[in-house]
């Protein structure tokens, strides 16, 4: 049985003038022009095993797409295009999640939020500059020890997410220990959660 494993996220809001942060979200195609969109939970290929989101399309907050943008350059000097398989999750869609996995240790609660559902986390992978996949150590949805940071870059078989790790680490972001491929902004926790469709 395959399981979801998501970080919870922090219940706790970094208030600025006592609210949350709503800066507008931006489509990621318009601040990375390279970028391969690969978004895995608009087709079959995800641990729910259908489609849940409505279309193809990577939305993050303003702030978060440009540090994402760093990141893609940084990777772009190394002949590598970044993959993006998840970025902003509307909190309903977080809901179909949590009915299907309600455990706390797997599947951020709704009612604390999910990062991505602030638009501030992104689940990536890299291709070539050719656009096609590069070997990485586990498959998306893949939630075993196996995808665990200190498993995962680990040897020849990490180099390649060692690598986006760095260049993402770089950018300012925040990896996931237990999810090779996820990472948040750093202040993910001062945006609003959002249930804006996509």
């Amino acid at each position: 049985m395959i399981v979801l494993l998501v970080a919870r996220a922090d219940a706790r809001e970094i208030h600025e003038n006592d609210r949350p942060v709503r800066e507008q979200f931006v489509d990621i195609t318009t601040v990375i022009d390279d970028v391969v969109l690969d978004m895995r939970y608009a087709t079959k290929d995800n641990f729910t095993r259908k489609a849940v989101y409505p279309k193809s399309v990577c939305k993050l907050r303003s702030a978060v797409a440009k540090r994402l943008a760093t990141a893609a350059a940084l990777l772009r000097a190394q002949d590598r295009r970044l993959v993006v398989w998840d970025c902003y999750r509307p909190t309903s869609i977080q809901e179909v999640f949590w009915k299907l996995v309600p455990d706390e240790r797997y599947v951020a609660n709704p009612a604390d939020g999910s990062r991505h559902s602030r638009g501030a986390a992104v689940d990536v992978s890299l291709a070539d500059m050719e656009g096609r996949a590069v070997a990485m150590p586990t498959k998306f949805d893949d939630f075993s020890a196996r995808a665990h940071r200190k498993h995962a870059l680990a040897g020849k078989r990490g180099v390649e997410a060692k690598r986006l790790s760095d260049a993402m680490t770089e950018a300012g972001f925040v990896p996931m220990p237990t999810e090779w491929w996820h990472f948040d902004a750093p202040d993910a926790a001062k945006y609003a959660l959002s249930n804006a469709p996509l």
